[in-house]
């Protein structure tokens, strides 16, 4: 396959189709890994392209969890890679062949499509109403008998959880995480427990290791009856796709896949009241620079549904940025609003007790989470979150086009488009101070991966021309950068201009 994909003398080709799994797959997070593995090979095969094939990736939906986490990778690359137009379906056995053919072979808007008993269906992200409390009656969130395991533990959100289950009345807590707690951690867990009364063991050790699941599980029973369990643990580290190696993308799935897995195996005899896994919006809605982070959760998110068709209970929460916790705090400075802790543990009582199973809590605003990225407005998936003009409709004209085409001579279009540029990576780069000139160096400057990308979709966007990925690092300065769009346009570039300081 791969030779066939380096091939790039047959640009007529125009779609490909890449199948994942077949009726043997196990449902592991080993099998799942190895999709998400083949699939990110082929992404950055077909991003090399001159003229990149759309891309539809197809699985058995009899077989979901061994192609599940390729949903989040592929929902990143939709950020990062809009010329590969990412796609996937999700097909039953009985779907024949000329049913799915209108679509994989079609022109239609970047889509997640599923054929299930010969019916299809569309997926789209939905904003629910704001649900009132729990009614006088609703379940309490603990039992006074019970013990409740937390992974990821002594991480933020696993303290928080930790510290909410106490006052509640947890009569045991078993947090679990990679290194013992340093001392501020420890200081405040010695305050919880003579506050509430809550017994807190804690087990240091790799949650995705069997033996420390078990070990866990013996504390837990040790100490009262095991109720229930929160999968918090995870690791997050950003790379784009291009960028995205086994190494990173295995540090990433250990605790958050094949840790809940893990759990999951060694409880499924366990009654529990809820065994709840801390997803993220980042396999929702694709995350640009965290496809491996994506693909973990969006693993998780398949385990919650496989866990309920089991009968076994199961609740997954994508949860939004966290003010003061997590690593999303620095999107505060972007201008996001984020979860207050308070609320967001107001919010776990609340989706437990009125019996939510996948239920996505986040202030994000879809619009702003994707203006970087105008490509998004072909996704069928994102189309109701954004407004109807912004999801649907480009706009009809581009200014710095028009002046482009409109200037008198070579030299002014060559100062309009390099100013133009420097205004786009002023913008990616907050607004910085700093002087950029023709020939700064856009990599002395700071411009990171994901800098790039948004640069190159923005000037596709508005230039009205394809960009290929990669082109900023080979042309590192607005100067260099303007003359081969120049070029690509058929816009002469003029006389050289006057050098400038970087």
């Amino acid at each position: 396959m791969a030779e066939a994909l380096n091939d790039d003398t047959h640009p007529a080709v125009s779609h490909l189709l890449l199948l994942l799994n077949g009726p043997g797959t196990p449902p592991t997070p080993r099998s799942a890994r190895c999709a998400v593995q083949r699939t990110l090979a082929v992404l950055k095969e077909l991003a090399a392209r001159t003229v990149p094939p759309h891309l539809w990736v197809i699985w058995r939906g009899d077989h979901p969890l061994a192609a599940a986490a390729v949903r989040g990778l592929l929902r990143t690359a939709a950020f990062e890679h809009p010329e590969l137009h990412p796609s996937s379906m999700e097909i039953s056995g009985d779907t024949p062949l000329e049913a799915v053919l209108t679509d994989l072979l079609g022109s239609g808007p970047m889509a997640e499509i599923a054929w299930h008993h010969r019916v299809r269906t569309v997926a789209r992200i939905r904003t629910g109403p704001a649900t009132p409390p729990p009614a006088a009656t609703a379940p309490d969130l603990v039992r006074p008998d019970g013990s409740y395991l937390i992974t990821g533990g002594l991480g933020g959100l696993g303290l928080l959880t930790a510290r909410r289950l106490a006052e509640r009345g947890a009569h045991a807590l078993v947090l679990v995480g990679r290194t013992a707690p340093g001392p501020d951690t420890q200081r405040d867990l010695d305050l919880l427990r003579a506050a509430t009364g809550t017994a807190i063991e804690i087990i240091t050790g790799d949650i995705a290791d069997p033996n420390t699941v078990h070990a866990c599980l013996d504390s837990a029973a040790t100490t009262g009856t095991l109720r229930g369990i929160v999968h918090a643990a995870g690791v997050v580290e950003d790379a784009t796709l291009a960028r995205l190696d086994n190494t990173l993308l295995d540090r990433v799935w250990h605790g958050k896949a094949q840790g809940a897995w893990e759990l999951h195996q060694a409880t499924l005899e366990a009654e529990l009241d809820f065994f709840v896994a801390y997803s993220s919006v980042a396999s929702l809605l694709g995350s640009p620079g965290q496809g491996a982070y994506a693909a973990a959760n969006a693993y998780l998110d398949a385990l919650v549904a496989h866990r309920l068709a089991e009968g076994l209970p199961a609740t997954g929460i994508h949860w939004g940025a966290w003010s003061q916790v997590g690593r999303g705090q620095h999107l505060a400075e972007r201008g996001f609003v984020m979860i207050n802790p308070e609320d967001g543990m107001d919010a776990l009582e609340r989706i437990l007790a009125e019996g939510h199973h996948q239920i996505a809590y986040s202030p994000i605003d879809a619009a702003a989470w994707t203006a970087p990225y105008p490509a998004l407005r072909t996704s069928a998936l994102l189309a109701e979150l954004l407004d109807d003009a912004q999801a649907t409709t480009a706009p009809d004209s581009s200014p710095v086009l028009d002046h482009l085409h409109a200037a008198a001579s070579p030299t002014e279009r060559r100062r309009i488009l390099t100013g133009f540029i420097i205004n786009q990576v002023r913008d990616i780069l907050g607004g910085t101070t700093r002087h950029i000139g023709p020939h700064t160096s856009l990599v002395v400057l700071g411009l990171d991966s994901l800098g790039a990308v948004q640069l190159q979709q923005r000037l596709a966007t508005a230039l009205r021309t394809g960009i290929r990925p990669g082109v900023i690092w080979v042309k590192p300065s607005p100067s260099a950068l303007a003359d081969g769009l120049m070029e690509q346009l058929n816009l002469p570039p003029g006389a050289t201009a006057e050098q400038e300081p970087s």
